[in-house]
């Protein structure tokens, strides 16, 4: 899950002045979530994002993610929606993700669904470039999920299975991200 952004300074010194009921104000203006730790003001509302788009197409990634697990492509098993944070609501992925996960998380996050066959992917540009990543590697990292649930029924609660996606994942990014 991603770390909730801080506000600008020029904003955190008129916060650290505001009273309860005025921080209320604020949220219900805009911010989903307002909260301070150690004197620092957080919000999980983002100011609006430059979206990332995918360099290589879905086929193309689903393919080489099956490349890599030796696997063929079977038309019989369905292949997953996939959603992008930018034009998903909150809602939405909280109530596909709480069965899978036990909880609601307070954003959306990469993520593979398993019972309803979904991809959620993160879309924001910014995200991507700083940590010298493209929305590709993450698809990738989603797909290994999808072909390790529904072409080898593979329990996703085992740990090694995620080692297994960053593997493919990273071995995709330094092949096709940089």
């Amino acid at each position: 899950m991603k770390k909730p952004t801080l506000l600008k300074t020029c904003t955190l010194t008129l916060l650290l002045s505001l009273s309860a009921t005025s921080l209320a104000s604020l949220e219900k203006a805009g911010a989903e979530k307002l909260y301070s730790h150690n004197q620092h003001y957080f919000t999980t509302k983002r100011k609006p994002k430059k979206p990332a788009v995918l360099k290589y197409s879905e086929d193309f990634i689903l393919k080489k993610a099956l490349e890599y697990k030796k696997k063929e492509f079977n038309p019989n098993i369905a292949l997953p929606q996939i959603f992008v944070e930018s034009k998903t609501s909150l809602k939405q992925f909280q109530d596909a993700i709480e069965p899978q996960w036990g909880q609601r998380p307070d954003m959306i996050t990469n993520a593979y669904v398993i019972h309803l066959n979904q991809v959620y992917l993160l879309d924001d540009a910014n995200y991507y470039q700083k940590l010298k990543r493209c929305m590709d590697d993450s698809l990738m990292h989603e797909y290994i999920h999808y072909i390790q649930a529904k072409y080898q029924n593979f329990d996703l609660n085992d740990d090694t299975l995620e080692m297994e996606a960053v593997e493919h994942q990273t071995r995709f990014r330094e092949e096709f991200c940089q």
